[in-house]
């Protein structure tokens, strides 16, 4: 069945006559990488992004010198055994948290990264929109999906010169 439709698709296609439609389509490309690199609304969000997630960094930093610090002192030579054996214990724990505390850490980080980058992608794909629908460009493709492509409109700093005029929205 599956075939049979895709077989009637492909003849239909075929048989199509082109009409003007399909002959004066306008295509134009963008570099999203570029974009995203440019466009100030990154920077906003890299910087609430890092304000967010900078208690959790200085906690793991804090306990990160603590567990240097014991260890240092592991190493004293006029310790008794019994003063190192404690702080070995205190050494094998604190690794324990701070290990689950980084895994912890990162995860949330990571999270966080991906949403901004989501969010930033989808205001990047508004501006497309606002730009080809000024253009009245029927096909926008991003310049790394593209082996060649001769004498085709570049409106990536279209899209930028757009970003930095909206400096203070961000749909979201």
């Amino acid at each position: 069945m599956k075939y049979f439709l895709k077989v009637t698709l492909l003849i239909m296609i075929l048989i199509t006559p082109f009409n003007g439609a399909y002959c004066c389509s306008k295509i134009v490309v963008i570099n999203i990488a570029k974009i995203f690199n440019a466009i100030p609304q990154k920077e906003k969000i890299s910087k609430e992004l890092e304000k967010e997630l900078h208690s959790d960094f200085l906690v793991i930093e804090k306990m990160k010198k603590s567990f240097l610090y014991k260890i240092q002192k592991l190493k004293n030579t006029k310790l008794s055994e019994k003063a190192k054996e404690e702080i070995k214990k205190e050494i094998i724990y604190e690794k324990k948290i701070l290990l689950k505390k980084i895994e912890y850490f990162t995860k949330k980080n990571n999270q966080r990264q991906e949403k901004a980058r989501n969010k930033i992608l989808f205001f990047i794909s508004k501006l497309v929109n606002i730009i080809a629908e000024k253009g009245n460009y029927n096909l926008v493709l991003d310049i790394s999906t593209i082996a060649y492509i001769k004498d085709v409109k570049d409106i990536t700093n279209d899209v930028i010169d757009l970003a930095i005029q909206q400096n203070n929205i961000l749909f979201i």
